[in-house]
């Protein structure tokens, strides 16, 4: 498992653009997978099947929440996650020209 003592930056170039790239063509295999898959799911599921199915799905919507939040991101109307942040900068400290300057009151300490 990684961690900050075990990760160790990439400093060649070339090595970072070829890390890149197998991971550009992994991701583009992972994708046409999850498409074929989908595209075999699809042509596989009889309407009569598919019936069932969102019928069992409103029926589970109708009986608990788990089933209603499922109904409602198949529908597309999945709330967006939002996070709210506050940012306080009444002690932030800046490096300028050597001497350490705080903004709380302006004032100059070393």
């Amino acid at each position: 498992m990684a961690n900050e003592q075990n990760l160790k930056p990439i400093r060649d170039s070339q090595v970072a653009r070829e890390l890149q790239e197998k991971s550009v063509e992994k991701r583009k295999q992972n994708d046409k997978e999850r498409k074929l898959l989908k595209q075999l799911l699809i042509e596989r599921t009889k309407s009569k099947d598919l019936e069932e199915m969102l019928d069992n799905l409103i029926q589970r919507a109708k009986e608990t929440d788990k089933g209603f939040e499922i109904y409602r991101d198949t529908i597309g109307e999945k709330p967006t996650d939002k996070v709210i942040a506050e940012v306080d900068i009444t002690n932030m400290v800046v490096d300028i020209e050597d001497e350490w300057y705080t903004f709380n009151n302006k004032e100059k300490s070393i």
